[in-house]
């Protein structure tokens, strides 16, 4: 089973030492950075990838696991550089949508 860990910050490369395989990627992915690292994402079967790099890869990402007969388990982490993290406005935009009302959201 391949587990990997994909991410620019350095605190990504402690995921080596509990064996998950560490891609390092750059801040601003280019298209072939991202398409090198939607390929290995498919080829795995757990994924932690940093928020920085899910937002530059989300929309492909969500077309492709759409679409796969076994998709991967990803897992989004927040960077220790921001205090604050994507993941809680982005569902909270989707538990809204699936209720049909904006919901009020007290930050």
């Amino acid at each position: 089973m391949d587990v990997i860990a994909v991410g620019s910050s350095f605190e990504i490369d402690a995921l080596s030492m509990l064996g998950f395989e560490v891609i390092k990627a750059p801040e601003l992915l280019s298209e072939d950075d991202i398409h090198h690292i939607l390929g290995r994402i498919l080829t795995s079967r757990l994924v932690v990838l940093e928020e920085d790099v899910y937002v530059q890869v989300k929309e492909r990402l969500q077309e492709i696991l759409e679409t796969a007969r076994r998709p991967p388990l990803v897992v989004i982490v927040p960077t220790l550089k921001r205090g604050e993290t994507y993941r809680l406005e982005e569902l909270h935009n989707m538990i809204s949508r699936a209720v049909g009302v904006r919901l009020k959201w007290k930050k």
